[in-house]
């Protein structure tokens, strides 16, 4: 009985560090649990990517979302920086336009890509 307890113990723990280093993982190398439907959308047309560095990721996700022609907000980290890449519809809301939210917010670090 006590070996059955570990032994499910110990496997359990194991399936714990599998799900944290699939999701924290991909947070790291600077794409979502969800990259699948994100690189879905990026090819949907009429859809574009852009790219920003911030100094919080979750005030620069608040200060995007809702705004006119942006589809998507998604978090991460690259190289050891937090971003936001943002999935928009060029035709209605321009990168600067992006960049002045976030500056508003007192977020925004620099355009790693969109411009």
């Amino acid at each position: 009985m006590r070996k059955t307890l570990i032994i499910s113990f110990a496997a359990l723990i194991v399936l714990a560090l599998c799900a944290l280093i699939v999701v924290f993982g991909n947070r790291v190398a600077g794409k979502s649990s969800t990259s699948f439907a994100a690189s879905a959308l990026a090819q949907d047309t009429g859809t574009a990517k852009a790219v920003f560095a911030v100094h919080c990721y979750d005030e620069g996700k608040s200060a995007l979302e809702g705004m006119k022609g942006v589809k998507r907000v998604d978090k991460g980290f690259r190289h050891f920086r937090e971003i936001n890449t943002v999935y928009y519809d060029p035709t209605v809301i321009t990168v600067e336009e992006m960049e002045a939210a976030l500056k508003k917010a007192g977020t925004f670090t620099e355009t790693i890509q969109g411009k």
